[in-house]
C-alpha cells in the first residue's frame, strides 16, 4: 500500500522548506502548481495523500482538488491556505471534499501531525475499499455461477462475449475492463424474469406474441433493474440497460439517446452479441463482420473497427489448441468447452465456450451418475 505523499505549491521556497525538515520521516514529492501535479498524478501516482495550497496561478488549489478527486479518490486530500474564508471552505468540501485544512503559516510539526492523520485515514479507506472489492466480487462469481447452472445457453455465451470484449476494450485503450467484464457476463440476467417457455421459444425461432415480444426486447431493462439494487453497480447496471441500441438510438429503452451518448460498453456488447448471433448462423468470422458492415449506422464505427482488426484477419490470430475429449471425471476448472454438453436424453446442460468453474464440474459429474452424459466432452487446456 502506497505511503507517498504530494505537496502542491506555487512558492518554491515552501516546497522545499518542507522538503527539508520532513523528508526522513515521510515519502515526499514535490510539485510547482496544479498543471506539474496533475503530471506527477499521472505519471508518478497514485498518491495516499495531496496537499495543494489555495491561492495558486492558472489553476488554483479547489480546482485542483476537484480533479484530483475525480481522477483519484482513493487519495486523501488537504488544503493549505493563508485566508480560510467560508466561501473558500464550502468550495473546497462540496467540490475536492477535503479532509483537513491548514492554515498558513502552518508548523513542520502541525503539517507532520495532519499528514500523519491523512496516512492512517488513508488505510482505513483503502482497508475498506479492498473488503468491499472482495465481497462484491465474490458475490457476483457465486451468482455468475449460479446463472450459467441454471441457463447453461445464455451464461456461456456470455462467457464467450466476455472475453471477446475484454479484447476490444483493451484495443481502444479504454479503462473499463472490470465494468464490461461484469456487464458482459449480467448481461442475460434480465431472462430470469421471463418464463422459460417464451425464452425456449425465442431461441427455437419460433413466433412470439405481441407481448412475449414485447417483453424478450425489454431483457435488458428487467436486468439492469436487478443490478441497480446493487451497491456499487451503476455503471454496470447503465451498460446492460442499453446494450441492445443500435448507435442510431434505435432500440430499447426509447429514451431517445444515441451515438456517443451510449455507454461504450453497451456500443461494445451489442456488437459484439450480434457478432455471435451471425457467426454461429453463418460459421464465418469474415462473414458476420461484412454483414455488419451492411448495417449502416447500426454499430460505432469504432468499435466494429476494433472487431475486425481483432477477430476478422484471416491468419491474424494463433489457431487455438486442439481440442482434447476427456471424460466427465477428468474435467477441472478452467478448462473451455468446444462443443455443448448434453444428457443421453438430449438435454443441454453446459454450453459451448463456457469456462468451466468448480460448480460446473461438480453439477457434471452430478448429472453424469445420475442421468448420464454423452461422452467424451470436448475442451480447450489453456495455459
Amino acid at each position: 500500500m502506497t505511503q507517498r505523499i504530494l505537496l502542491v505549491d506555487d512558492d518554491e521556497n515552501v516546497l522545499a522548506g518542507y522538503h527539508r525538515t520532513l523528508r526522513r520521516r515521510f515519502e515526499l514529492d514535490v510539485a510547482m502548481g496544479g498543471a506539474q501535479a496533475l503530471q506527477a498524478l499521472e505519471h508518478h501516482g497514485p498518491y495516499a495523500v495531496l496537499v495543494a495550497d489555495m491561492q495558486m496561478p492558472g489553476m488554483n488549489g479547489v480546482e485542483l482538488l476537484k480533479k484530483v478527486q475525480a481522477a483519484w479518490p482513493g487519495t486523501i486530500r488537504l488544503m493549505l491556505t493563508g485566508n480560510l474564508d467560508q466561501k473558500t471552505a464550502m468550495e473546497a468540501i462540496n467540490q475536492g471534499q477535503v479532509f483537513r485544512f491548514l492554515t498558513k503559516p502552518c508548523g513542520a510539526e502541525e503539517m507532520a501531525q495532519a499528514l500523519d492523520a491523512a496516512l492512517r485515514q488513508h488505510q482505513l479507506e483503502s482497508a475498506e475499499r479492498e473488503l468491499l472489492d472482495q465481497t462484491l466480487t465474490g458475490s457476483l462469481k457465486v451468482l455468475t455461477e449460479i446463472l450459467s447452472v441454471l441457463d447453461p445457453y445464455a451464461f456461456g455465451r456470455a462467457e464467450v462475449i466476455r472475453e471477446r470484449a475484454l479484447k476490444v476494450a483493451e484495443r481502444l485503450e479504454v479503462g473499463l475492463d472490470w465494468e464490461i467484464g461484469v456487464a458482459a457476463m449480467m448481461a442475460p440476467l434480465g431472462l430470469v424474469t421471463l418464463p422459460a417457455a417464451v425464452v425456449a421459444k425465442d431461441r427455437a425461432g419460433e413466433s412470439l406474441s405481441t407481448q412475449e415480444r414485447e417483453a424478450m426486447q425489454r431483457v435488458p431493462e428487467f436486468g439492469a433493474e436487478l443490478l441497480d439494487r446493487i451497491p456499487r453497480l451503476e455503471a454496470v447496471a447503465r451498460i446492460v440497460r442499453y446494450q441492445q441500441k443500435s448507435f442510431t438510438g434505435a432500440g430499447y429503452p426509447a429514451d431517445g439517446l444515441k451515438g456517443d451518448d451510449l455507454p461504450l460498453g453497451s456500443r461494445i456488447l451489442r456488437a459484439l452479441s450480434d457478432f455471435q448471433d451471425i457467426e454461429d448462423r453463418r460459421g464465418s468470422r469474415l462473414v458476420a463482420i461484412e454483414h455488419m458492415k451492411l448495417r449502416k449506422g447500426w454499430y460505432d464505427p469504432r468499435v466494429l473497427q476494433a472487431i475486425e482488426d481483432l477477430f476478422g484477419q484471416q491468419g491474424g490470430s494463433p489457431e487455438p489448441d486442439k481440442p482434447q475429449a476427456l471424460g466427465v471425471h477428468q474435467l477441472k476448472p478452467g478448462m473451455v468447452l468446444t462443443q455443448e454438453v448434453k444428457t443421453k436424453m438430449g438435454m443441454m446442460v453446459a454450453a459451448e465456450g463456457t469456462r468451466l468453474q468448480g460448480s460446473h464440474v461438480e453439477k457434471l459429474q452430478n448429472f453424469a451418475r445420475l442421468i448420464g452424459l454423452i461422452e467424451p466432452i470436448f475442451v480447450r487446456i489453456e495455459a
